[in-house]
């Protein structure tokens, strides 16, 4: 597991209660119940432990969280290289 897919199961998990076997790359942000404002504080926890900028939108604009994961560990790589 990616240190971007296990922050994204720990905010899922410890934030919002989500349970960790519904949590699965093909598994949409939507059916985990999160709206606009958990979106948000979902994003910014995201992007406090990962020290990536992440817009809501970010975090809302994947279909999937293999989605997500794979455009956060994206993200990630370009940073850190920058």
């Amino acid at each position: 597991m990616s240190p971007v897919q296990a922050a994204v199961t720990a905010v899922l998990t410890q934030k919002f209660e989500v349970r960790p076997e519904s949590i699965h790359p093909d598994a949409t942000l939507e059916s985990f119940d999160l709206d606009s404002l958990a979106l948000a504080e979902f994003a910014l926890v995201l992007q406090q432990r990962l020290g990536v900028r992440v817009e809501e939108d970010e975090a809302a604009g994947h279909s999937t969280v293999g989605a997500l994961v794979a455009a956060l560990n994206a993200k990630q790589a370009r940073e850190d290289g920058a």
